[in-house]
């Protein structure tokens, strides 16, 4: 069964002044950390991004297919454009994630149609697994402007995991300047 990797990289990244994906960390666009990772994951990446910038990496891009609506749109966006049932996405700011948190979600991820982690008491939920059939569910929160994430999740067979076996460092997403200077 082939797996797509759906990375959002299309954020308007205001505390940052600049596009964060492509934000160098050690050295390395932010984006690059993600796409290592996803590589030895899936069969095929996409970026979901307006930002032609990212086509640098060798993989399609498409802009969000609804404007202004934020990661939903994206997602949904990305599921549009995926031809796989299991979708593994993830926002390009979590540089620190890596295969052994990927493939435990994928192996929960089971007959669930979204399966997102848990840690200390808090979701993720631009680090998930997500089934081509939370498409059609995203496009009519889209069209009813419900665009929270965990609501637009909650019409569906949705599956929280506990992840508190791994490191906190795994689940920082770098939002502003000051997070590059750790």
């Amino acid at each position: 069964m082939s797996k797509k990797g759906i990375i959002l990289a299309g954020g308007k990244s205001s505390r940052m002044n600049q596009d964060k994906g492509l934000m160098l960390l050690d050295g390395k666009p932010m984006i690059q950390y993600v796409i290592d990772v996803l590589e030895g994951v899936v069969d095929e990446i996409i970026i979901i991004s307006n930002n032609l910038q990212y086509e640098q990496f060798g993989y399609p891009v498409y802009s969000d297919l609804v404007k202004d609506k934020g990661p939903l749109a994206a997602i949904y966006t990305g599921l549009f454009y995926s031809q796989s049932e299991t979708n593994i996405v993830l926002s390009c700011d979590v540089p620190y994630v890596n295969k052994e948190l990927i493939s435990f979600l994928l192996s929960e991820h089971r007959e669930f149609q979204i399966t997102i982690p848990k840690k200390d008491e808090r979701t993720h939920q631009l680090i998930g697994v997500f089934s081509k059939f939370c498409e059609a569910n995203f496009k009519i929160s889209i069209e009813k402007d419900e665009l929270k994430l965990i609501r637009a999740f909650k019409n569906l067979n949705l599956n929280i995991v506990d992840v508190n076996q791994f490191d906190i460092d795994l689940f920082r997403n770098l939002n502003s300047p000051n997070d590059f200077k750790y």
